[in-house]
């Protein structure tokens, strides 16, 4: 795995600085860490507890399932976000970053198969009406006509997927599904990025930050309820 939960580089200068500080204090890595550690111990030492047994797979099949349902349909932030976004300086990044997402939702799309269905709980109308709303601000944020917006978004975005991505490598290998390497623009690219649009002025930065904060916002929402349904299983 190309990284644990969570740990990030620093080192960034300029608005970069704060934008990378936003995606590590606003992003995912908190919650998605103790789901990472039970699927290290579940691989490290097969528990024969049935609450373990059983909430693993319904772990594995949340994860493959929420993030499908949220990213898996084409077009997705990043596609969205392309059509927005015109600045040429950050015409290489989005290539990049649809071409590499591309890949990773082939990937959810295998997870999901592999997974199968998810665990149905009582709450199940309510966890669907969470996953519709959160899909329309994902979409919404990523084709806002706020210059800067969509661009916040999209970073925000792939440098929270990168944060979290040990999660789905993880359920790969369990699964028996194959891996591909990540192919996202790496957190350097994408820093140099923020710094190269922030350059069009105070009202481009001021946008690009709501976009990135709202973004992981709801990212951090759908990996909260992805732990808030395996604490439920756990506790059964």
């Amino acid at each position: 795995m190309e990284q644990g939960i969570g740990q990030r580089a620093f080192g960034a200068d300029g608005f970069s600085a704060s934008f990378a500080v936003l995606a590590e204090t606003g992003g995912s890595a908190a919650v998605a860490a103790p789901l990472a550690a039970f699927l290290d111990r579940c691989m490290a030492a097969p528990e024969l507890r049935k609450s373990v047994k059983d909430s693993l797979p319904a772990l594995l099949a949340d994860i493959a399932h929420f993030l499908h349902v949220s990213h898996g349909r084409h077009p997705g932030v990043i596609d969205h976000a392309a059509s927005r976004i015109v600045d040429e300086g950050a015409r290489q990044w989005l290539t990049a970053s649809v071409t590499g997402f591309a890949a990773e939702r082939a990937l959810l799309n295998a997870l999901t198969v592999a997974a199968g269905p998810i665990r149905r709980h009582f709450d199940q109308p309510q966890v669907e009406a969470v996953l519709a709303i959160q899909h329309r601000s994902f979409e919404m944020l990523a084709t806002s006509e706020r210059r800067g917006c969509p661009a916040g978004a999209a970073m925000a975005f792939v440098l929270d997927w990168r944060t979290t991505r040990g999660l789905l490598e993880r359920s790969a290998l369990m699964l028996g599904v194959e891996l591909p390497a990540c192919s996202l623009p790496d957190e350097g690219a994408t820093l140099a990025l923020a710094d190269s649009l922030a350059a069009s002025g105070m009202a481009v930065e001021r946008a690009m930050m709501f976009g990135g904060e709202q973004l992981l916002a709801q990212q951090r929402g759908l990996w909260q309820l992805i732990a808030a349904r395996h604490q439920a299983m756990l506790a059964l």
